[in-house]
């Protein structure tokens, strides 16, 4: 049993009988009086692990598998069953991360099928054998009941989802099973052409036993772009309500596959509204809270945008921007980056919406590229330049009147768990999951490291960038300098946004860039004019409102890494 622990759920022997016949299970760790109804420490560790240890290691006096009536919150408790008669505990052995210390039950255990808030009735052990869960959210789940005697004598009883506690289990198999439905790889790119080759694999199957894999729904097809496209009133409603389904579409199909498209979005050129200029003046002039790609945004995080200190909470991006003091204000091409990546935590999401691509427009296409998956690739063809490149901080600065900014770190960032790389005994810690990258040329400042290392910093550089960039001359090559050229050609997405089209796409795992473009020096102003609007969100908080449509949905499917320096706890 290592890895249990009494919870803050517990309760002295003295009440087992009295609760026997109708047992509340309430979250482990958040305190052995909180209601069904969610009391103010619902989700939280009420006591720590040095509480625990000055109080003396409790022992196992008794422990038994007991089957809950799951029933609902909303639902009333059936007192009319008998109490259990108890089983014998299986052999297997569970392993949950963390010290096993009283009172430190990780708060986790409320997610997933059923929230361990749910009320719950013990009934008689003989009569589960032949019984299953149901497919509605009713029927029969399985605890482990664990009765802790401790050095002063005092009794404490815990009850454990044993669901929860198999899926952190935490030994070399379990995480590197964990690790491969989570860690982005080639296979869950999207691509120059058709969609991500691995996104009609079947979904892992959770230890949430009820719970139905995600892509059983009817969720949009990709497009002949590769990308999932979402009508804008499918997500938000005429009257700028909120339509949870198609919120839910676009947070899923941008954390599987790193960006989508949104559609038919208002205040764009159309036909409706033929004159460019209008279009313009009316962004222009529109209230924040007005602009369509900020309603978008704010429904994905949960009601904020983000990092507004530089360019303002919306932006728009076209050639002669006022008071403009970047590249992309221009008709130059940008190669594939991340926007402020000399910021501490980076933007999440990004949107860009396009408002106007004059006829006369030429070229001007965005790109996007993979870099998590392009980094998975690095590592597996050029193993030194990858183990360089996470090893090496890099230096990313922004500086101009009014900004003064630096953060150093490496372009690639591993996971921390604690072992040598996350793959067993054996393994070099540069093995270990990717978790991060962060990758911004335009916006990289001098190299802060010793001499002997900046010649193979800079070679590993190079390798990467082609692998980012390509090399149109070479790419039809055969070694390996040419194999890091061939990535870049086969995995990047390009796109010539039409108006009323919206990419949002997640900054922290997706580079993205443009083609120069240029218009005829007679064209009109609305024939030469592309205006995008953009903003951002953060990661941390879209993320949350996906987990939680998840939640509620009660829907089992595994996230992949979104990029933001941390593995995706189930």
């Amino acid at each position: 049993m290592a890895g249990t622990s009494p919870s803050s759920s517990t309760a002295p022997t003295s009440k087992r009988k009295n609760d026997q016949n109708n047992l509340r299970i309430t979250p482990l760790g958040c305190g052995p009086t909180i209601p069904v109804s969610r009391g103010p420490t619902v989700g939280q560790r009420t006591s720590t692990p040095g509480k625990w240890r000055a109080n003396g290691r409790p022992s196992i006096k008794d422990a038994r598998i007991i089957y809950c009536d799951i029933i609902g919150q909303n639902r009333a408790h059936d007192n009319s069953t008998e109490p259990t008669s108890g089983s014998d505990m299986s052999g297997e052995r569970l392993d949950v991360p963390g010290p096993t210390l009283e009172d430190c039950c990780h708060p986790l255990s409320i997610y997933g099928d059923y929230p361990a808030w749910v009320s719950t009735t013990i009934r008689n052990t003989a009569s589960m054998n032949a019984m299953s869960l149901a497919k509605d959210g009713h029927g029969v789940r399985p605890y482990l009941q664990i009765v802790w005697s401790t050095p002063y004598d005092d009794i404490h009883e815990s009850i454990y989802d044993i669901n929860w506690l198999k899926r952190f289990q935490y030994d070399d198999a379990s995480r590197l099973q964990h690790r491969r439905r989570t860690e982005v790889q080639p296979l869950n790119a999207i691509r120059r052409v058709g969609p991500p080759s691995g996104y009609s694999m079947p979904v892992s199957k959770s230890s949430l036993s009820s719970s139905s894999p995600v892509e059983e729904m009817l969720l949009p097809e990709h497009g002949a772009d590769g990308l999932v496209h979402l009508n804008y009133h499918s997500i938000i409603g005429e009257e700028g309500s909120i339509r949870k389904e198609g919120l839910f579409q676009l947070l899923h199909s941008v954390f599987r596959d790193g960006a989508a498209i949104v559609s038919g979005t208002p205040m764009s050129h159309s036909s409706e509204n033929p004159h460019v200029s209008q279009v313009c003046r009316r962004l222009e002039t529109a209230e924040e809270d007005e602009l369509p790609v900020s309603k978008v945004a704010r429904a994905m995080s949960g009601g904020s945008l983000s990092h507004g200190s530089l360019y303002g909470n919306t932006f728009h991006v076209r050639v002669g921007e006022r008071h403009s003091n970047n590249v992309a204000y221009t008709s130059s091409a940008l190669c594939p980056h991340q926007d402020l990546a000399y910021y501490e935590s980076p933007p999440g999401i990004q949107l860009l919406h396009c408002a106007a691509m004059g006829r006369g427009v030429s070229g001007g296409e965005s790109t996007l590229i993979d870099a998590m998956a392009a980094a998975h690739r690095l590592r597996e063809i050029r193993p030194e330049s990858f183990d360089c490149l996470v090893r090496c901080p890099a230096t990313f600065v922004k500086q101009r009147d009014g900004a003064c900014m630096t953060y150093r770190r490496p372009h690639i960032v591993l996971a921390e768990d604690g072992g040598e790389g996350g793959g067993g005994e054996g393994t070099s810690r540069f093995d270990g999951e990717i978790v991060a990258v962060y990758w911004s040329p335009p916006f990289e400042g001098p190299v802060c490291l010793p001499p002997g290392q900046v010649d193979r910093y800079y070679e590993a550089y190079a390798d990467f960038e082609r692998m980012l960039n390509g090399d149109s001359d070479t790419a039809n090559g055969t070694d390996n300098h040419d194999e890091l050229s061939r990535y870049a050609h086969e995995f990047t997405w390009e796109h010539k946004l039409n108006p009323g089209e919206m990419l949002v796409f997640n900054n922290r795992r997706m580079l993205h860039g443009r083609c120069g473009f240029s218009a005829p020096d007679d064209a009109s102003f609305d024939e030469s004019q592309r205006h995008l609007v953009g903003c951002y969100t953060n990661i941390d908080d879209t993320l949350n409102s996906y987990r939680v449509l998840l939640r509620e949905k009660r829907l089992a499917t595994s996230i992949l890494n979104v990029g933001n320096g941390t593995t995706i706890i189930p």
